[in-house]
């Protein structure tokens, strides 16, 4: 799941969980750290505000478990693999599932801005609210001094300053967004003709993709945990 997604699934949209559950995809190398040093913290040690932000991180990443091992997630990449096959721009990809992987993704954020495009501006009204000392706390609680927490507050300045959220609006800025992620990766070029063909793709993903059904197997399950 990517940001959009993974708020529209928040059950408790206050501030802090908010920044929470975006925060795996805003810091760079939060992964790594999570793995390191959340699975042997005591989290009854934080204050209302870091826990909060302890529960948005932790929402994402049963979110993004449980949406992975969803057919619709498997048949959308499988779709899109389909669909590069069959243009010469395309079909020679590495890593196909690396880019299907992030553009189906990148697809239901755009569709979810497409029937909600107030969801943007009610994302950064929600992290407006959010006091970046507390995150600076949360932070050095949980992984002690680092270097990493001024990198990750720099980071996470440029992602409010830039409010590039609005980007998933327009179906041909996925495709620059997927070229960030997986360009390199995949030795493909940001260029006219091929960013012609993965709006194509994305069109018929678009009508083939239930967003309600989709969404729906995610608030069932979250009310059944």
């Amino acid at each position: 799941m990517n940001f959009v997604s993974h708020y529209y699934c928040l059950k408790d949209k206050n501030p802090y969980s908010t920044l929470g559950v975006l925060l795996p995809d805003i810091l760079d190398r939060f992964s790594f750290l999570h793995n390191k040093y959340f699975s042997i913290y005591n989290s009854e040690l934080l204050n209302k505000e870091g826990t909060q932000l302890w529960q948005g991180i932790e929402q994402h990443y049963a979110d993004d478990k449980f949406f992975h091992s969803l057919s619709f997630f498997k048949n959308g990449m499988a779709s899109i693999e389909d669909e590069m096959r069959k243009t010469v721009l395309l079909r020679d990809l590495k890593r196909k599932y690396l880019v299907s992987h992030v553009l189906y993704e990148l697809i239901l954020d755009h569709m979810i801005l497409e029937r909600h495009p107030e969801i943007v501006s009610e994302i950064y009204t929600k992290l407006a609210e959010v006091d970046t000392r507390e995150l600076k706390k949360f932070l050095g609680n949980i992984i002690g001094e680092n270097e990493e927490i001024d990198l990750f507050l720099e980071s996470y300045g440029r992602f409010l300053n830039r409010r590039f959220l609005n980007f998933y609006a327009v179906e041909s800025n996925l495709v620059k967004s997927l070229h960030m992620v997986s360009g390199k990766i995949s030795q493909w070029e940001f260029e006219e003709n091929v960013v012609q063909e993965f709006v194509m793709i994305i069109k018929k993903i678009k009508l083939e993709t239930d967003l309600d059904l989709v969404f729906d197997s995610i608030f069932k399950h979250k009310d059944i945990a």
